[in-house]
């Protein structure tokens, strides 16, 4: 049987304490999505900008840029909410969904964006 040293438990109980004064993390969903150029492609680099239909101390307007993969997610409190999702990019149609979060869940929505042409 291994006996443990004096320094072994007490860097066992700070990390125990230091866990137990953490703040509650509440509950929350995740609202997600991959945005695509027309030729199916991702985008990285495309602002995506998340707006709550009651805006509160919790739940704020967000925004975020796709990663390399045309990615992106946003952490919202868990609970009944609407939100309006927009991406938005020079030279590109802008889009817009509507997403429900209901409870502690996961949504994704994802964009395939169209370039605007100019008319002549």
């Amino acid at each position: 049987m291994k006996k443990t040293t004096g320094i072994s438990r007490r860097f066992s109980f700070l990390l125990f304490a230091s866990v137990l004064s953490l703040p509650a993390q509440g509950a929350y969903a995740v609202i997600g999505g991959t945005v695509f150029r027309e030729s199916g492609h991702a985008f990285a680099g495309a602002l995506v900008e998340l707006q709550p239909e009651k805006p509160d101390k919790k739940n704020k307007k967000q925004s975020i840029r796709t990663n390399g993969r045309g990615e992106f997610a946003f952490r919202v409190p868990a609970g009944p909410m609407d939100y309006s999702l927009s991406v938005k990019i020079e030279s590109y149609r802008p889009e817009l969904k509507r997403v429900n979060i209901v409870g502690d869940e996961r949504v994704d929505h994802n964009f395939l964006l169209d370039r605007v042409t100019k008319e002549k």
